[in-house]
């Protein structure tokens, strides 16, 4: 009886170790946070979030899926004309400007994310490179603000049901924002599919 619950102890405990690695392996940078259907927060609704950063000191990430009506001009003085899109990237300092970007050679002090995509650098480099028409709008993508977490709390959002999480098909720039919300509810198939007409404004559902 005694080596029962001896052997019984050791497989929870192993267990036990396991699901902490599939936790930490599961969410890191370069990752998707797809919300679920019903998330209650007004801030991530229908939210898809690119994590540009992992660690024990927090994670960062923006979300990909919310385009505002903003030029940048409107928020930067004396900035070059660029036609570009911005997004809400979260609620943390959304009074902030951050940026992702694929040119890690032409913006120094990049931080990679994954394979071709990196966040952060010279920002007076990036306003020079636009001066000189050096740069694309298929190459960097502007956030306005950021989303943030400790890493237990996303641990336990993630545990309670709120996020999805994904590795991305296709590079950033290269996601149908419209339909990208949708497209991974679907993957995980049709206990989903009938969110697929659900009202984009929370207060509607």
């Amino acid at each position: 009886m005694i080596k029962l619950i001896f052997k019984y102890i050791l497989r929870t405990n192993t267990l036990f170790k396991n699901m902490k690695t599939i936790t930490k392996t599961l969410v890191n940078k370069g990752k998707l946070l797809i919300s679920q259907p019903l998330i209650n927060d007004e801030f991530f609704h229908n939210s898809v979030i690119f994590l540009s950063e992992y660690s024990d000191e927090g994670i960062v990430g923006f979300i990909v899926n919310k385009p505002l009506n903003l030029k940048i001009c409107d928020l930067i003085e004396n900035f070059p004309k660029f036609e570009t899109t911005i997004f809400y990237g979260g609620p943390v300092e959304a009074d902030n400007l951050y940026f992702i970007h694929r040119v890690p050679k032409k913006i120094t002090g990049s931080v990679n994310i994954s394979k071709d995509l990196y966040w952060g650098g010279s920002f007076e480099q990036v306003k020079q490179l636009i001066r000189e028409e050096n740069l694309n709008s298929d190459e960097i993508r502007f956030f306005l603000g950021y989303s943030g977490w400790g890493k237990e709390q996303l641990d336990q959002e993630i545990k309670s049901k709120s996020w999805l999480v994904e590795d991305p098909d296709d590079s950033l720039f290269d996601w149908d924002i419209e339909q990208i919300w949708k497209e991974y509810l679907n993957k995980h198939g049709k206990r989903f599919q009938l969110w697929d007409n659900a009202p984009k404004d929370i207060k509607l559902n």
